[in-house]
C-alpha cells in the first residue's frame, strides 16, 4: 500500500467522522509514522534510531512486508480514536489489537531474520524439548 491508500484507509475505518475531521487530519502522517516506527522495530528486532525513510509522500511505500501495511491503518485509527469519549474509545481498541497481532506476528515468525526475500516464512527446523 501506498501513504496515500494508508491514509484513505484511515478515514474509511474511521466512517470519515466529519465532526473529528479537522481534529485529527494533520495528525494522520504522524499517526501513521509512529506505527512505521514501531513495526520497524519489531522487524530489524531492536530500536533503528531513524527509520530510513518516514512516509512523507503520498506515493511512499513502506519498506516492510505488504501483509504488514494495512497494519499501519490500524495503529492511526486507533490513534484518532484513543482521545476520543468513550465510545469511541471503544471502538478504537479493536484496531489497536489488530495492529498489536501484526507485532506479534512479526516476533513470532522472527522479523526479517524469518522471512524470505518475497515475504514468505522461513522454516526453521526447531526443536523444543516437551516432557511426556
Amino acid at each position: 500500500m501506498t501513504f496515500a491508500e494508508i491514509k484513505a484507509q484511515v478515514m474509511f475505518q474511521t466512517n470519515n467522522d466529519a465532526e473529528d475531521l479537522e481534529d485529527y487530519l494533520p495528525h494522520v502522517d504522524d499517526y501513521v509514522n509512529e506505527g512505521y516506527d514501531r513495526m520497524v522495530k519489531a522487524w530489524e528486532k531492536n530500536h533503528v534510531p531513524t527509520v530510513t525513510q518516514w512516509l512523507k509522500e503520498d506515493e511512499d511505500v513502506p519498506q516492510l512486508p505488504e501483509w504488514t501495511h494495512r497494519a499501519l491503518a490500524d495503529y492511526a485509527t486507533w490513534m484518532v480514536y484513543r482521545n476520543g469519549n468513550p465510545q469511541k474509545q471503544q471502538r478504537g481498541l479493536y484496531f489497536l489489537r489488530a495492529f498489536e497481532d501484526v507485532l506479534t506476528r512479526i516476533s513470532d515468525e522472527g522479523g526479517k531474520d524469518g522471512m524470505n526475500e518475497d515475504g514468505t516464512l522461513k522454516r526453521y527446523n526447531k526443536f523444543i524439548n516437551i516432557p511426556r
